[in-house]
């Protein structure tokens, strides 16, 4: 089984949305707040945007010719209150349930990283739900590191 990474073209925008949909589905067991709607209404335009722009990343994981998940990230400006560095965020990224556990996550990530030095990114951001213990082990043990915490306080009548 052979991993073959590469960049998304348009013709790829319908196989995204389906597993930004997927992605939406699974994530909504953390998040109550997520617009489902989301990636039917918005996802086409927003991952369009991220193809066709050079400050965007979007990866196609394939096996056989078969898509089976995909990575978005960006170049991010720096944050007004840290050093100058430059960033890039893993955004959203998705692997197929059948091919979890296989190496196409590591795939996906290993080529972001090398898209980020392509563009001397020093630094790569990536948000999970606190309540995500798969995903937060899985980003761990490719190199991410707890480095801050969103608290969030939900106000009621």
């Amino acid at each position: 089984m052979e991993i073959k990474i590469r960049h998304a073209k348009e013709s790829d925008l319908e196989n995204i949305v389906k597993m930004n949909k997927s992605l939406f589905e699974e994530d909504s067991e953390f998040d109550k707040t997520l617009n489902m709607d989301w990636p039917d209404s918005k996802g086409k335009d927003y991952f369009l945007k991220v193809i066709e722009r050079p400050e965007g990343c979007m990866l196609i994981a394939e096996i056989e010719g078969k898509v089976i998940g995909y990575l978005e990230g960006r170049v991010r400006n720096t944050f007004s209150y840290r050093t100058k560095v430059k960033m890039a965020e893993l955004e959203n990224m998705l692997v197929k349930k059948p091919f979890r556990n296989r190496g196409v996550g590591k795939s996906l990530v290993r080529e972001f990283v090398i898209w980020c030095k392509s563009k001397s990114v020093r630094r790569i951001a990536v948000t999970a739900s606190e309540k995500n213990v798969s995903a937060i082990k899985f980003y761990e043990s490719v190199g991410f590191f707890k480095y801050s915490l969103m608290l969030e306080m939900e106000m009621v009548e």
